[in-house]
């Protein structure tokens, strides 16, 4: 069966009864996962997208079968292959996996027929009408429109873009745009067309040309429809083809043909109330597991012409009270409900002279590559919808009909007028039925799939994207124990590795080392660094390798006298900026540093010599003499471990387990905290030189540098160390730097504005309520929704889901996560698969029980 459209250029569709539609793609700003603010916004600007429709109106949602070698070139993009061999290998692996996914992404449409000016253009469609009847009758093929029907209709799409486009973004749709939304009607989600986002013409590669759109006009056109499905097998029973409520799609193929099988239901009862939010269906049918297309056909009537109608809708209403007049029962329920509806429509169309009525079919269509398959597809659509006020109805012999409705070119079939609804803009726009559904950077690593936006679809993580876009940086992971906290900053650390093959700093405070085989599981050359000897229980052999000594890890006189050196004895020793003792430490760096023979050790005898005329510099002496007989402090005291080497590993990591730290009561409580032990003062001030050191790293070379802080608060908890944070995420843009923390509240992180700077934030598992609303807080989303609160506390890597253990497992590493551009989400975070890498990333620990 023939389609209605005989021509396509540009954005423009002619069509064989003589109209001329126009297609543009909406791309809007705000999610409907959105909440509060953003949210509130997004609802504004649909209803100045509503009241500016006139006439008949399209408004389609597609879903997209994203390919896997789209997605591949998207995480290859910029990266030099032949410098990074390793990526080549992430990225291939990663194909394998998609190969097993169905990867779908979602776009946004208005279509419109454009209206003509004049006696002259209405002759002259009448006379393309007159032709393409003609021409079929013959077996002719149809005209291509002419050069001056073109111009003509691109004015007018400029003037209808212009009247649509002031609220929601939108651009015109390329040809090949609007010929793959016509070619993938009929093959949904079993040999779809590649959606092309440059000028090329599908995967062809070849730039597009007019006149090849008739060619692709002329395939689509030769699909066969058979409702129901009769060609499947011969001699149903009448009776039985009631419950085939489905339409196979048979299109020609180089294999023979192949068969899509759709099925299309219509929207045909609402709520006569509507609140905002809570009836955003449009937006649930996106989320609801499987890829479902709709489209809203609409009808604008302008105000004047709505009150009039409902002027006479309320005279019908309220002579009814007249045929009721003799009933003891009274006036019916329903119809009271009526009147006080269609009196409080009045109302609102008299107060607001902008306020129109919509005359809105809402169509849904779901696939499948059996009649099974799309029936229980639509039975589950159904069934997700049974506890409002929705009802989907799944119209036999329709299905050839509702086709048509979903694409442009057609006007509105009887079927779909029959289930309309009859709406203001501002109600039908709380179907929220455009929202944003990119989501993740645009180029980068497959860093997780999005579970929004109609099943599955690939969440890309570039840690250089906001620092190289004049943007700030950063990530951060919030979550409870068993989140899956690490997890994320260990492939935070992979994909720094594998795609920059940049530098990695990590702080790891667990005593099974985890980030031990991490290092080892990633190319390149790699320090763990322990700080405190981890035979200290009484082995004899000792791992303790490295130095961190800052007078022998920094050599430059300016950074270890008045820097970094003297803010680590400072701390360690709790001096005060303007005391004696402080004033003596600065005089003995000045004297040591920058020498070849630089030391700690040397710094004690330095002012062992200076105390015999400071008494400062003796009691400091004597202090630093007491202390480095304590096995804790090796790393600084013990001249035969050989420093660690600033620009000589790709990747180190700092092992500080053992080493104790102030808590918090002992921080913010005066006089507890002066009565620190030292051992807890030398651990704060070694983990502020550690970062210390990682800023270094960072900072002095041209390769791409991560620090990645777990438990962050071991960090920030410290003004100086806070300090050095907020220089990551605040200046690391402009060296090539960036970090990553992780921990389980957001007030872990520091002051307001190092939390603020953060760009890239992941939320997981909070059972805790008032965690989860700081957390959804920090995130940017309401911490009074209930939506979000249940997401964060009940469905992120549940510990108990109905499929149990095996599925347990496989929600692993669900979050809700703010990306680059202030858009949330929730993604489950795969492991970057190189190599051994997925079992190291692994921290759970493995219990034996019973005897062994």
């Amino acid at each position: 069966m023939d389609g209605p459209v005989t021509d396509v250029a540009g954005n423009l569709l002619f069509c064989a009864d003589g109209s001329t539609w126009a297609v543009w793609r909406v791309q809007p700003h705000e999610s409907a996962r959105s909440t509060g603010r953003q949210l509130k916004e997004l609802y504004d600007r649909t209803v100045t997208l509503m009241k500016s429709l006139r006439g008949e109106v399209l408004i389609a949602s597609l879903c997209e079968q994203v390919q896997p070698h789209a997605i591949v070139r998207r995480c290859l993009d910029g990266v030099d292959l032949d410098a990074n061999p390793h990526w080549a290998e992430t990225v291939h692996n990663a194909w394998d996996q998609l190969d097993s996914l169905d990867v779908l992404g979602r776009s946004y449409w208005i279509a419109k027929p454009l209206s003509g000016h004049g006696w002259k253009e209405s002759a002259q469609s009448l006379l393309r009408t007159t032709a393409a009847a003609l021409g079929e009758q013959l077996g002719l093929p149809s005209r291509p429109a002419t050069p001056a029907a073109i111009e003509s209709g691109r004015e007018r799409a400029r003037v209808a873009g212009q009247e649509l486009g002031g609220a929601v973004p939108l651009r015109p749709a390329t040809e090949a745009e609007v010929l793959w939304w016509l070619c993938r009607a009929p093959v949904r989600g079993v040999n779809e067309p590649q959606l092309e986002r440059s000028s090329v013409l599908h995967n062809s590669g070849l730039t597009l040309r007019r006149g090849n759109s008739r060619a692709q006009l002329a395939v689509a056109r030769s699909c066969v429809f058979d409702e129901g499905g009769r060609t499947d097998r011969r001699g149903w029973a009448p009776l039985e083809m009631l419950s085939r409520r489905f339409l196979k799609c048979v299109t020609p193929s180089d294999d023979g043909s192949v068969a899509s099988y759709q099925a299309y239901l219509l929207l045909a009862e609402m709520p006569r109330a509507f609140t905002f939010p809570g009836h955003e269906i449009l937006a649930r049918l996106a989320e609801i597991g499987f890829g479902v297309d709709y489209a809203l056909r609409i009808t604008a009537h302008t105000n004047e012409d709505a009150r009039a109608a409902n002027r006479r809708r309320t005279r019908d209403l309220m002579g009814q009270d007249e045929e009721h007049a003799g009933d003891a029962a009274g006036v019916p329920a329903d119809v009271v409900s009526a009147q006080e509806e269609i009196q409080h429509k009045n109302a609102r169309l008299g107060a607001s002279s902008t306020e129109i009525e919509l005359e809105v079919g809402v169509l849904a269509c779901v696939w499948g590559t059996t009649p099974r398959e799309a029936d229980t597809k639509a039975k589950a659509l159904r069934q997700a919808f049974l506890g409002g006020e929705y009802r989907w109805e799944r119209p036999l012999g329709g299905q050839r009909q509702l086709y048509q409705a979903m694409l442009p070119g057609s006007s509105t079939p009887m079927v779909v007028r029959e289930c309309s609804q009859n709406l203001l803009a501002s109600d039908c726009a709380m179907l929220l039925p455009v929202s944003a559904t990119d989501f993740g950077d645009p180029a980068g690593a497959l860093f997780g799939l999005t579970l929004d936006g109609g099943a599955i679809a690939p969440f890309l993580l570039d840690p250089t994207y906001g620092p190289t876009h004049d943007s700030s940086g950063g990530i951060a992971v919030i979550g409870e124990l068993g989140a899956g906290k690490s997890v994320i900053l260990k492939n935070v650390a992979a994909v720094v590795r594998l795609m920059l093959d940049g530098r990695v700093i990590v702080i790891d405070r667990t005593r099974s080392r985890e980030w031990e085989p991490v290092a080892a599981a990633l190319p390149g050359e790699s320090q763990v660094v322990d700080i405190v000897d981890p035979t200290l229980d009484g082995s004899d052999a000792s791992r303790l390798q490295h130095s961190c000594d800052p007078l022998r890890v920094f050599r430059s006189t300016s950074k270890s006298s008045t820097g970094i050196a003297e803010t680590f004895f400072a701390a360690w020793l709790d001096l005060e900026s303007n005391s004696a003792e402080r004033d003596a430490l600065g005089r003995g760096l000045d004297a040591v540093s920058g020498k070849p023979d630089a030391s700690s050790n040397r710094l004690v005898d330095t002012l062992r010599v200076h105390g015999k005329r400071d008494p400062a510099a003796g009691a400091l002496a004597d202090r630093l003499e007491r202390l480095r007989r304590d096995p804790i402090t090796r790393p600084v005291f013990d001249d035969d471990l050989e420093p660690v080497d600033l620009l000589g590993a790709d990747m180190v990591v700092f092992c500080t387990n053992e080493i104790p730290l102030p808590t918090a009561l002992e921080t913010v409580n005066e006089r507890m905290a002066a009565r620190i032990p030292p051992r807890k003062l030398f651990g704060r001030a070694f983990h502020l030189l550690i970062a210390a050191i990682a800023k270094e790293i960072c900072f002095t070379t041209d390769r791409w540098g991560e620090f990645i802080c777990d438990e962050a608060y071991n960090v920030t908890g410290t003004p100086e160390g806070q300090q050095i944070a907020l220089e990551f995420v605040r200046d690391g843009r402009k060296h090539a730097a960036d970090a990553a923390f992780g921990s389980h509240a957001p007030r872990d992180l520091g002051d307001d504005v190092l939390r603020g700077l953060i760009a890239v934030r992941f939320l997981g598992r909070h059972r805790d309520e008032g965690l989860a609303r700081s957390g959804l807080a920090w995130l940017g989303a309401d911490p009074g929704d209930a939506r979000y609160l249940d997401v964060v506390t009940k469905e992120l890597s549940p510990l108990a889901p109905g499929g149990g253990e095996a599925e347990r497992r496989a929600r692993a590493g669900e979050f809700l996560v703010r990306d680059h551009s202030g858009r949330v989400g929730k993604v489950k975070v795969t492991t970057q698969p190189y190599r051994t890498l997925p079992e190291a990333v692994l921290t759970t620990p493995a219990i034996l029980r019973g005897p062994h």
